[in-house]
C-alpha cells in the first residue's frame, strides 16, 4: 500500500460556522482544532487530557493579534473531518472506533495507536485512499463528550 501525504485536517460537510476572538499568543493555522479558555480561540494542546474539549476547527490561520475576530466550523453531532491517521495503517476494522488526537507541525491527526483521552470517532475510510494505507486519511466526527459547544446543557 502506498504512504499518504500528511495533510492538513479539513472540514467535509457543511458546519456552522461562529466567530470568536482570538486568544493571545495563538499560532494556529487553518485546518487545526481549537477550544474556548475565557471565551477565546486558542488552539488543543499536543498533549489533550480528558479536561479539554473542542469547540471546532480553526477555518483561518491565526492572526497574531490578541481579539481578532477568528471563525470556526463548529463541532457537534454530524459535522464530518477528514484526517490523516498516524500510529497504524488504515483498516475496516477502524471503522466505530474512538481514538486520541496527536499533533506535528501544526497538523492535527487521529492517534490509531491510542484511545486514552478519545476526541475522534472514525465514521468512514476516506474514499481518496486505500485501506492498508500508511498515513490513509479517515472520516471522523468530534465525541459528543467532547464537544464544547453543543450537547446538552444544565
Amino acid at each position: 500500500m502506498a504512504t499518504q501525504v500528511q495533510r492538513a485536517a479539513k472540514l467535509v460537510n457543511p458546519a456552522k460556522c461562529l466567530y470568536y476572538p482570538e486568544a493571545a499568543s495563538q499560532s494556529f493555522k487553518k485546518g487545526e482544532f481549537v477550544y474556548l479558555v475565557s471565551g477565546k480561540v486558542t488552539v488543543v494542546p499536543a498533549e489533550p487530557n480528558d479536561q479539554v474539549k473542542i469547540a471546532g476547527m480553526a477555518m483561518q490561520d491565526a492572526s497574531g493579534t490578541t481579539d481578532t475576530a477568528i471563525a470556526i466550523a463548529v463541532a457537534e453531532e454530524g459535522v464530518i473531518f477528514e484526517m490523516n491517521a498516524t500510529g497504524a495503517v488504515t483498516a475496516i476494522t477502524q471503522v466505530g472506533g474512538s481514538y486520541n488526537l496527536t499533533i506535528t507541525s501544526n497538523k492535527h491527526y487521529i492517534d490509531l495507536s491510542a484511545s486514552t483521552f478519545p476526541r475522534f470517532k472514525v465514521k468512514a475510510l476516506s474514499p481518496r485512499d486505500a485501506v492498508g494505507d500508511t498515513y490513509g486519511r479517515v472520516l471522523v466526527e468530534v465525541l459528543g463528550s467532547i464537544c464544547q459547544l453543543s450537547g446538552q446543557t444544565s
